[in-house]
C-alpha cells in the first residue's frame, strides 16, 4: 500500500513550509519529491520519516498510522546529501555498525552474510577494508547508501544524495540507482531540485509548490502532461519555454499569434484547439527539443515566411557531448533549443526555428492550468 499523507502541516515561526500536503506514494516505487531549494522537501522527508512532527496531519505507512511513531521504531532508512560515515570505522565496520546495535540481535554470520551482499550490490566490496577517507565521493556515498540499505528497510528516505558529487559520479548514479532500486522491495522516497536526476530515475514524481504537491502522477504522465505551469517550467532538462500569445482567427484557419506580430498557424476552428476562444490570451508552452533548427548548408539561418517559425537571437551554445543546448533570448525571456548533434555558432546571431503546433500546450494565464494540448502529445487518463 505504500506511504498515505493526509493534510500535512508544519510552520517554523511564521514561515508555513508545508501547507495542507496530500500525496499517495505507491509500495516499492521510486517516488521523488521535486522543486527548488528551500520550497521544504527535506521537511516533508523528515516528517514522513519520523524524524520531525508535523503541526498537524497524518502519515499512513500500509494504512497504519505512523505519525506518533518514533523514528527507531520505524523500519526506514535515511541518507543525506552529506556523506554521513564514521571516520574511524572502515567501510566494512561501517556497513555493519546498523545491525551490531540492532534490537534484532543479528548473529555475526549474519551480519557478515549482509555487508559482503550490500557491499557487492552498491558495488563497494573493493574498498571494505579502507577507511572513508580513503575512497572517492562516490564510493562515500555508496557506502552511506548500503549503511541504510542493510537493514532491509521498508522505506527508504534520500534527501539531495547526490547534490555534493560532480557531473560525471552524478550520472554515473543516477544510473546504478535506477538499476539498483529495480531489484529491490524498498520503497524510496527522493527529494531534489534536479529536474534531471528525478526523470532519469523515478517511476513516480510529485512537485512541491507554494507548500503543496499540486501534482504527483508516474513519471511519463507528469512529464508529457503537465498540469499547472510550475510544474511545465521546470520539470524538464532544460525546462519547457512558455511564451505569451493571443488566438486569433482569419476565415477558417487560427492562429497564436507572439507579443512580436509571429503567428503559429494551428489549423482550422473545427481541427486543432477547438475549445478555445479567439481573441483570449494563452500561454503556449512547447519543448526545447521539439523546436527544429532551420538553415541552409553553410548553417546561416533561412528567411522564411512559414508561419510555424520564430526568430530568436543566440545567447550561448552549450555543447555536451553529440548535443547542443542553445540558449536563446526571445520576447525578453530565455528559451532553450535543443539540437541533436553539435553546433557552432556566434553569439548575437538570429536563428531560425519551426514550431510544430501538434505539440504545444496551452495554459490559462490567469490560473497557470493546463487547457488544452496538440494532437501530438501523449493523453493520460484523469
Amino acid at each position: 500500500m505504500g506511504i498515505r499523507v493526509e493534510n500535512l502541516r508544519k510552520s517554523f515561526g511564521t514561515e508555513q513550509v508545508l501547507d495542507g500536503v496530500n500525496i499517495e506514494i505507491p509500495d516499492r516505487s521510486f517516488f521523488s519529491v521535486v522543486a527548488p531549494t528551500g520550497a521544504g522537501k527535506t521537511t516533508l522527508l523528515r516528517i514522513m520519516a519520523g524524524i520531525e512532527r508535523p503541526d498537524s496531519g497524518t502519515v499512513y505507512y500500509d494504512g497504519k498510522d505512523m505519525t506518533g511513531v518514533a523514528v527507531q521504531d520505524r523500519s526506514v532508512g535515511m541518507v543525506y546529501q552529506e556523506f554521513i560515515n564514521y571516520p574511524s570505522l572502515t567501510v566494512r565496520e561501517n556497513l555493519a555498525s546498523p545491525l551490531e546495535v540492532s534490537d534484532e540481535n543479528y548473529s555475526r554470520e549474519e551480519i557478515d552474510r549482509r555487508v559482503e551482499e550490500t557491499a557487492e550490490m552498491l558495488q563497494i566490496s573493493h574498498i571494505l577494508n579502507n577507511l572513508p577517507e580513503e575512497v572517492s565521493g562516490g564510493e562515500a556515498q555508496r557506502t552511506a547508501i548500503s549503511r541504510a540499505l542493510i537493514k532491509e528497510p521498508d522505506y527508504l528516505f534520500m534527501d539531495e544524495p547526490l547534490a555534493n558529487l560532480d557531473y560525471k559520479l552524478r550520472e554515473q548514479l543516477r544510473s546504478d540507482f535506477e538499476r539498483l532500486f529495480s531489484e529491490q522491495d524498498t520503497t524510496v522516497i527522493y527529494a531534489t531540485p534536479q529536474a534531471g536526476d528525478a526523470l532519469a530515475m523515478s517511476t513516480h514524481i510529485g512537485f512541491l509548490h507554494d507548500g503543496n504537491i499540486i501534482q504527483d502522477a508516474p513519471r511519463d504522465e507528469i512529464y508529457f502532461h503537465p498540469k499547472f505551469l510550475p510544474v511545465a517550467e521546470y520539470l524538464g532538462e532544460p525546462p519547457m519555454n512558455v511564451l505569451s500569445g493571443t488566438l486569433t482567427e482569419e476565415g477558417d484557419r487560427r492562429f497564436f499569434e507572439l507579443r512580436d506580430g509571429t503567428r503559429i498557424s494551428v489549423g482550422t476552428a473545427s481541427g486543432s484547439f477547438p475549445s478555445l476562444s479567439p481573441g483570449r490570451d494563452y500561454e503556449l508552452g512547447f519543448r526545447p527539443q521539439d523546436m527544429t533548427f532551420v538553415r541552409n548548408g553553410n548553417g546561416t539561418a533561412v528567411k522564411d515566411e512559414d508561419e510555424t517559425l520564430i526568430h530568436p537571437d543566440l545567447s550561448f551554445v552549450e555543447t555536451v557531448g553529440s548535443t547542443s543546448t542553445l540558449h536563446l533570448e526571445y520576447q525578453g525571456k530565455e528559451i532553450y533549443a535543443l539540437n541533436s548533434e553539435p553546433v557552432h555558432l556566434d553569439p548575437g546571431s538570429t536563428l531560425s526555428f519551426a514550431l510544430d503546433p501538434g505539440k504545444l500546450y496551452v495554459y490559462d494565464p490567469a490560473t497557470g492550468d493546463l487547457i488544452a494540448t496538440g494532437h501530438k502529445i501523449p493523453s493520460f487518463s484523469q
